[in-house]
């Protein structure tokens, strides 16, 4: 068994003993296990889920990964479980900022705009996969 804990910065979303997570990183989607090597990545968003059951996974933002032996700590911008998606907004926020992205000219800006329409567009495509639980 390892430790994971999904932390942001409302607090402690998440804190189980699981037998195995899967974690979405910039890197590609990476399965931890007891005893895993120490690592250190960057989070993007998507689902994280345990013991191979998505169904009970909980959808995350950007953030860190930092997994040790005993321990995987999330550092996530935001957590949720499927059924808190605020599908109305996050479609809002979709629009707005692929709006923006329209006429974004700077390089700095074209990224920020670039990470918001991928946040939004994952978490509506989250809720469309696996519904509200």
């Amino acid at each position: 068994m390892i430790k994971v804990e999904i932390v942001t910065p409302k607090g402690l979303a998440f804190s189980k003993e699981v037998n195995s997570v899967n974690i979405p990183t910039v890197e590609g989607e990476i399965g931890v296990l007891e005893k895993h090597m120490y690592l250190m990545t960057l989070l993007k968003p998507g689902l994280v889920y345990f013991d191979g059951k998505t169904e009970e996974g909980i959808a995350v933002t950007y953030g860190f990964v930092d997994v040790t032996p005993e321990k995987v700590i999330i550092l996530a911008e935001e957590a949720y479980t499927i059924g808190e998606i605020d599908v109305g907004k996050e479609k809002e926020e979709f629009e707005k900022w692929a709006r923006k992205l329209a006429t974004a000219q700077a390089m700095e800006e074209i990224e920020e705009i670039t990470k918001q329409v991928e946040r939004a567009r994952t978490l509506l495509e989250l809720v469309e996969r696996f519904g509200r639980v």
